[in-house]
């Protein structure tokens, strides 16, 4: 087994089939057959399976593939740094970024690696947080900035910030006010300034949030389980936009940070209600692709690129809604 065999696998799973991975590969199909059959000889299991939907790995060739990932990625790493001028840092760093976080930090941080880093060339991939971490973990990415639900330390971690989540909807015959217990803590319409809602007052509501893979909706059902209640989810949406647009027609509340909220102020009879009794708090952390070796300087550089403008748009009131991590890395 060599490197060209840990990229013909990765091309096949990643193309879900034998004929499309050797057009990727510009090689004949019965080629790419042989080197599986041959890679799977060497290592003594069976990594693919095929079926009705293609190509599909086996337990074990999804264990292969995450590691093969690490490995092509790292060997790439190696041959370009080997062969640049050490006294530059440069090469392709891959960052994902959740969409609530990607609207402030990827313009900053591009003008920030572009100013201080020119021959780092940034890769940044934008989607809900439960794909992003996945792309961390495949190997696909070299950083990514994850939600946390404390601020609790982790090997390659650093946090960034935490922030509040809120309701936001308006009141419809198909969208119900929060209950009296709510309305009793104050707070309405976008115009009169944004108001409070306790947890209980969620209770029944239809609410649009992501998937049961995101630190949101974990936080929720959490929160909702810890009194023995279960929210009342209208649909799974990974997607911010459909979610605020959810929330703007009136036909299901949406739980969004503040982050999300700011733009939606101006909606006439949009509520926005911060999330009381208790308060929903998540942390956010830039995250390395390895907890157990220092990134190269390249990775290094951007995630302190990622620190430094963080803290700089949080210091300035740029980034609404966020509390800065203490200890972190000061702005220019």
């Amino acid at each position: 087994m060599d490197i060209a065999h840990l990229r013909d696998f990765i091309a096949v799973i990643d193309s879900g089939s034998f004929t499309r991975a050797a057009a990727r590969l510009f090689v004949s199909q019965p080629a790419v057959s042989q080197r599986m059959t041959q890679l799977e000889s060497e290592l003594g299991v069976r990594l693919v399976e095929r079926g009705p939907r293609g190509v599909v790995p086996t337990p074990a060739g999804r264990a292969l593939y995450r590691d093969a990932q690490h490995l092509v990625r790292q060997f790439d790493r190696i041959t370009q740094d080997v062969g640049s001028d050490r006294h530059t840092i440069q090469g392709a760093v891959a960052v994902g970024l959740p969409t609530t976080v990607a609207v402030y930090l990827a313009p900053a941080l591009f003008t920030w690696t572009k100013r201080h880093y020119p021959g780092v060339h940034l890769q940044i991939f934008e989607s809900m947080s439960g794909y992003i971490q996945e792309l961390l973990h495949v190997g696909r990415l070299d950083l990514a900035v994850l939600f946390r639900a404390d601020d609790a330390p982790r090997a390659g971690e650093t946090v960034l910030y935490a922030e509040e989540l809120y309701l936001v909807g308006r009141r419809t015959g198909a969208c119900p006010a929060p209950d009296a217990a709510a309305d009793a803590a104050g707070g309405g319409a976008v115009g009169s300034g944004v108001g409070e809602v306790p947890l209980a007052g969620l209770r029944g509501l239809p609410l649009v949030v992501p998937g049961r893979r995101s630190n949101l909706r974990d936080i929720l059902d959490r929160a909702f389980a810890d009194r023995g209640w279960t929210p009342t989810i209208a649909a799974d949406v990974e997607s911010l936009g459909t979610m605020t647009r959810i929330a703007e027609s009136g036909e299901a509340w949406a739980v969004l940070p503040m982050s999300s909220v700011t733009a939606l102020m101006r909606t006439p009879g949009l509520e926005v209600r911060r999330i009381v009794d208790p308060v929903l708090d998540r942390y956010v952390a830039v995250c390395t692709v390895s907890d157990y070796y220092e990134p190269r300087d390249a990775v290094s550089a951007v995630r302190h690129g990622i620190v430094e403008v963080t803290t700089a748009l949080g210091a300035k009131g740029e980034w609404p809604g966020i509390r800065l991590a203490e200890g972190g890395d000061g702005p220019d």
